[in-house]
């Protein structure tokens, strides 16, 4: 084939792919808009566990997942298994169960589901702090406690460690 015809087959595609990452980042900052930034507007450890007990937010020194979701979300159900590979790495992960009427509902979701990080329980104040608007939502949290970066809907494995990472490192190098 000829070489031109080639170059201007890769120009298109990255293009394409430029203009299609572009889009998606636009979604997810339009989804994301009015969840909160900066500190973490709630105290998590005065939340109970699923188990009955209190847990301190985060684990000292490490950044932390925050996974926001309802029992009764079909999303949440999908994405919720790919938090459990996350625990293999230097990376906190907890979960917070809102829009629940009985604990029961929550047991449910996370045996189903397979999940195995913590599971805290919190009410309507804690979504209306948080500003959650969708299911799930995902927050990352610095160990200086502060929310580095706040997204909402599915989350594939390769995706979680890709917005955990780029954006500790961003948070590192303090870019915003």
């Amino acid at each position: 084939m000829n070489v031109k015809l080639w170059k201007a087959r890769l120009l298109r595609l990255g293009r394409d792919i430029l203009f299609f990452l572009l889009l998606l980042s636009g979604i997810e900052w339009w989804q994301a808009r009015k969840m909160v930034q900066g500190s973490m507007p709630i105290d998590i450890s005065r939340l109970p566990l699923l188990d009955g007990e209190r847990v301190g937010f985060g684990s000292a020194g490490q950044y932390t997942l925050l996974y926001v979701f309802a029992p009764w979300c079909g999303v949440c159900r999908l994405s919720a298994s790919n938090l459990n590979r996350l625990q293999s790495l230097d990376v906190h992960v907890q979960a917070l169960a809102l829009s629940w009427e009985d604990p029961r509902e929550v047991r449910t979701f996370v045996s189903e589901t397979g999940l195995r990080v913590p599971v805290l329980l919190g009410h309507v104040r804690e979504e209306t702090a948080l500003g959650i608007q969708s299911y799930p939502s995902h927050f990352l949290v610095s160990p200086r406690g502060s929310i580095v970066k706040s997204w909402s809907g599915y989350t594939t494995t390769p995706g979680f460690f890709w917005k955990v990472y780029w954006n500790r490192w961003m948070d590192a190098i303090q870019l915003w």
